[in-house]
């Protein structure tokens, strides 16, 4: 399955060739004000995870709306004891170091072991970590440098182009096309980089491209999605289009559009839809709702592929320490008050200092991304990739903030989910 359905996300676990092809828009279940969310690429070729409470989604013939974000209920934790408001579910029990479950909890409020962290079976595949691994201690840790990879979303000429034509009969379309001479030779290096080898090794030197040559991604990922290029596509794209737009709009654009891109029209609708167009009264759309922004704009949203590329450096720690490491201290506060449930084993609770909350891996983790809560309007995406096991990451820690939830996909393609809280919310 290439698609699952989390709590809070959506998973889909894409290949080079195993592509998802998402429909999607942005439709924020809260009213989020100071983060706008992005668009999401209409085509994947990399694991990806899309938040619930931002996108509705349509895949495999079925819809799925924005929803609120899922939680379970708070476990108040005394030092002694554990109390929920409710009832526990049918699994709670205490978990030992092996994950197994080791004695029922019946009742709350419950007696509770004194140490931190413990483990609570919450759900049959879920369980929740009360407390971090360092708490009321100084810690000093190895501090590591590692490669920050961004995403961006690019043209690829893979899923666009006629796959029955040679690299010469598309360089000819290329020539005909109304691009400057640096753009046309961009295409041309494109044709050459789809002619190289395999869908992986596409990706491979285009994702090269974005960490070295900064004018080629920005037409990449900027520049290649605009009408100019609609004549390289085949297919029924163009068609299907226009017969959802107002004839009006395109009869007021339709001297202004390029020969190459007029004739594609001419070609891409019947004689009777072309008269239609050409008979019917000229109307001035409103800013961006004309029949070239919106094409440009579906354009976008149709073909557009997810990357991964190399964008600088962050700062990571690690628990074990060499002689020549840089190190730094943290002291790490009581976190007795903290609930960390989770599905799947991508990550840990590892402690809180005054600003920072820390997190380890637990597994080699393709995606993982964390969404703070700040309140009902304001909501803060954090997004890592490709990170190694037993590696310790830091988010600020708002302390007027409602919760954390998140999640992650490992280079097993396995989910996990995760959510944060320090009181009911």
């Amino acid at each position: 399955m290439i698609h699952k359905l989390g709590a809070n996300y959506h998973f889909f676990f894409a290949t080079p060739n195993s592509i998802a092809r998402i429909q999607s828009n942005i439709n924020p279940f809260y009213p989020f004000l100071k983060v706008k969310p992005t668009d999401l690429p209409s085509i994947s070729s990399d694991p990806i995870l899309v938040p619930k409470f931002v996108y509705e989604i349509d895949w495999n013939r079925n819809h799925f709306a924005t929803t609120s974000i899922s939680l379970p209920a708070y476990i108040t934790y005394s030092g002694k004891e554990i109390s929920i408001a409710g009832k526990w579910p049918p699994y709670a029990s205490y978990m030992n170091t092996k994950d197994e479950s080791v004695k029922e909890i019946t009742s709350s409020p419950f007696p509770a072991p004194s140490k931190l962290p413990f483990f609570i079976r919450w759900e049959e595949k879920e369980k929740i970590q009360i407390g971090g691994i360092k708490q009321n201690e100084s810690v000093e840790l190895s501090v590591l440098t590692r490669t920050k990879y961004e995403s961006a979303k690019y043209l690829s000429l893979r899923d666009i182009v006629n796959p029955t034509l040679s690299e010469e009969e598309i360089l000819e379309k290329i020539e005909n096309l109304y691009f400057d001479k640096k753009s046309k030779a961009y295409l041309y290096r494109l044709v050459k980089i789809l002619y190289a080898g395999t869908p992986e090794e596409e990706y491979k030197i285009i994702s090269n491209l974005f960490s070295d040559e900064l004018e080629f991604a920005k037409f990449l990922s900027q520049s290649i999605f605009t009408a100019e290029i609609i004549p390289m596509i085949h297919g029924p794209f163009l068609q299907s289009f226009i017969g959802s737009f107002d004839e009006r709009y395109i009869r007021y654009v339709y001297p202004k559009l390029s020969s190459p891109v007029k004739t594609t029209l001419q070609k891409s609708v019947s004689k009777g839809k072309l008269q239609m167009i050409l008979d019917s009264p000229s109307l001035e759309p409103k800013y961006g709702e004309g029949f070239v922004e919106k094409l440009e704009e579906e354009l976008y949203k149709k073909f557009s592929r997810n990357i991964y590329y190399v964008d600088g450096s962050f700062k990571t720690y690690r628990e074990k320490i060499e002689e020549s490491d840089h190190t730094l201290k943290f002291f790490f506060e009581d976190s007795k008050k903290v609930n960390f449930w989770q599905t799947g084993n991508g990550i840990t609770f590892f402690g809180l200092t005054k600003h920072k909350l820390f997190f380890r891996t637990e597994e080699w983790i393709q995606n993982l991304r964390f969404d703070w809560f700040l309140s009902r309007k304001e909501w803060e995406p954090i997004v890592f990739h490709r990170l190694p096991p037993g590696l310790i990451l830091e988010i600020p820690f708002y302390t007027t903030g409602k919760c954390v939830v998140g999640g992650g996909i490992t280079d097993e393609r396995k989910a996990f989910e995760f959510s944060l809280q320090w009181f009911e919310y």
